[in-house]
């Protein structure tokens, strides 16, 4: 019976081109790859190699081999990724997200309620995210509007509004309200990790350079000793307040709040039907 080892072995004597080669990338000895070549040849029943006194190469049946060899060893590595990852999603919860701060609450909640589970969560796009709760890449996705779709499941996860976290002596500082294209222009901090809130600016504040800070601490320590302005959320007012030395105040587009929806697929619903049912308590 042809053993799996012997197809790899095969593969890299196609792949390199020499036994010496092969042997070296498999480490194992030269000897011990040609009497492997040799077995293999028996099991096939028929001549794989041309063999001169210095080398030894495929012939026809030999170059068929390997390609069937390639196949095999790729539908094996298909399967063995297969049943694990069905393994792993069985142990796991995946929630993708189009923004952070409404994750945060999913994944505590998640924890709280599937003790001796593992969550994972991803904050990205909304049109990967999309594509991953289809493909089975996130069991839980977060988006900030409601999908149109049957084979989906939603539930309302909350909202979140963005303010402008001014310095005390900026000129729109006693502002009831702003509108951000009159903001637009200005030099501001901003946060890497924001998801698809990262447009909102791009669009409404063209004219505008951002300092972009992929670290927390980095971008609170430049809010605290600068004077440029920088966005707060009303989640992050509610549980740190206002940066100190700031005045926050409310944008006026309506495109500064949203509605987040959790969603999966209906055949997943199933697995997390207890999570959606503690939005929905909620509402």
């Amino acid at each position: 019976m042809i053993e799996l080892y012997q197809l790899e072995q095969l593969a890299a004597f196609a792949q390199y081109g020499t036994l010496s080669r092969a042997a070296e990338e498999l480490h194992i000895s030269q000897p011990t790859l040609t009497r492997s070549m040799q077995k293999l040849e028996s099991e096939f029943g028929v001549p794989l190699f041309h063999r001169t006194k210095n080398r030894m190469e495929f012939n026809e049946n030999g170059m068929l081999a390997a390609e069937y060899a390639k196949k095999v060893l790729e539908q094996t590595q298909n399967m063995l990724d297969g049943v694990r990852a069905l393994d792993r999603a069985s142990h796991t919860i995946s929630i993708g997200s189009c923004a952070p701060m409404p994750v945060l609450t999913a994944v505590q909640n998640a924890t709280r309620l599937y003790a001796g589970m593992t969550i994972s969560s991803e904050c990205t796009d909304c049109e990967p995210l999309v594509e991953g709760l289809t493909s089975g890449l996130y069991q839980v996705i977060i988006l900030p509007y409601q999908p149109d779709d049957k084979e989906l499941c939603f539930v309302e996860a909350g909202t979140e509004t963005l303010y402008f976290a001014l310095p005390s002596s900026h000129h729109f500082a006693g502002r009831d309200g702003l509108y951000m294209k009159e903001m637009d222009g200005e030099n501001m901090l901003l946060y890497a990790d924001i998801g698809f809130w990262h447009s909102l600016p791009e669009q409404k504040m063209p004219h505008s350079r951002f300092l972009v800070q992929n670290e927390r601490f980095a971008l609170e320590e430049l809010v605290a000793s600068s004077v440029l302005p920088c966005f707060v959320s009303d989640i992050t007012l509610k549980t740190d307040g206002p940066p100190p030395g700031r005045t926050v105040v409310p944008i006026l587009d309506s495109e500064a709040k949203v509605t987040y929806y959790m969603v999966c697929l209906k055949n997943t619903f199933p697995k997390v039907k207890k999570l959606f049912s503690a939005y929905a308590e909620n509402l």
